[in-house]
């Protein structure tokens, strides 16, 4: 990993910030699916995250997330921030 983030190949670097995006989205799902996994808008959530591809919003996101998790209305902010895209 550490020859990744050293090379000059940039493709090196793509693949790099696509496994965080998918570690990042993964964890996120999670901690949002404890909360909100029975609300009627979880799927859509789930759904916008899968097609979010941009590492720097997804790590936005799970920032959010972990600084915000008790907060009622979460998961329609994520929302919202997901379909500005």
């Amino acid at each position: 990993m550490a020859e990744t983030f050293s090379s000059n190949n940039p493709s090196a670097h793509l693949l790099a910030q696509l496994r965080l995006r998918n570690y990042f989205a993964s964890y996120l799902k999670q901690i949002v699916a404890k909360r909100f996994r029975d609300d009627e808008k979880y799927p859509q959530f789930e759904q916008l995250l899968s097609k979010q591809n941009n590492f720097e919003v997804v790590n936005y996101l799970l920032i959010l997330t972990e600084k915000y998790h008790n907060h009622a209305d979460l998961l329609n902010v994520l929302i919202n921030i997901m379909q500005r895209d």
